[in-house]
């Protein structure tokens, strides 16, 4: 378990690096959360990605990916 969390953290900062709008990897980082993620839907991930091709929502979906990581983070580290 203690490889998830640290997979976790490193992937927490990958996505706080994301430079910012047209950044392909948002879309990729979305993706993969759903990988790291125990429970995320489809229409959760979905929207993500959505809101990372909208310049006026792509803070706001960067911010939501960051939180739903330490979140994770957060709930589970009995766990991990």
């Amino acid at each position: 378990m203690e490889k998830r969390k640290t997979d976790l953290k490193t992937f927490l900062a990958r996505v706080k690096q994301l430079r910012g709008f047209g950044d392909m990897d948002a879309y990729k980082a979305a993706t993969d959360f759903k990988k790291l993620s125990d429970y995320e839907a489809d229409e959760s991930i979905s929207k993500l990605i959505k809101d990372f091709s909208n310049l006026s929502t792509y803070d706001k979906a960067k911010q939501a990916l960051i939180d739903k990581i330490e979140s994770e983070l957060k709930n589970n580290k009995d766990k991990l």
